[in-house]
């Protein structure tokens, strides 16, 4: 059975009746979800946005969670990677911060747990199974103090 766009041929130009077609027999509809991590992935390939777009699609989380979802866990990754900055620095800090950025690392600490427990909250992380809250947890939301800068 040949799929057929709900349109008339003589009202679109080629271009859009070829695209009417796809799109009528599912061939490239995407999800909210799916288009947002696109999005994300278009950019260079070294950037935070487009690793995390990487990471997300191979756990197939844009068929797990929502768009709103997957745009709380960006926000709460991305807090998780100002976290393990701010603990465990880069470059001449290498986590040591002077006192008066010590409240910067808690303010940038707070930040995370409330954007990690907004995640929490969310419907579709409830719904995920405690295999695939760990999965995501490991890849995206781990936050630790480096071996090298524990106080001994």
């Amino acid at each position: 059975m040949e799929c057929e766009p709900a349109v008339q041929r003589g009202s679109l130009d080629d271009s859009r009746l070829a695209q009417a077609r796809e799109n009528s027999c599912g061939l490239f509809m995407k999800n909210p979800a799916q288009e947002f991590l696109q999005e994300l992935g278009n950019l260079p390939p070294d950037t935070f946005e487009s690793r995390f777009s990487r990471a997300s699609n191979q756990l197939g989380l844009a068929g797990t969670l929502t768009r709103n979802e997957l745009s709380l866990l960006y926000d709460a990754t991305f807090r998780a990677t100002l976290c393990n900055l701010a603990i465990n620095g880069l470059g001449a800090l290498a986590g040591k911060l002077p006192t008066d950025q010590e409240k910067n690392r808690c303010k940038v600490e707070r930040d995370y747990m409330t954007a990690r427990e907004i995640f929490y909250a969310s419907p579709g992380w409830q719904m995920l199974d405690e295999a695939e809250q760990e999965t995501i947890e490991k890849v995206f939301l781990s936050v630790a103090v480096a071996d090298e800068k524990l106080a001994w």
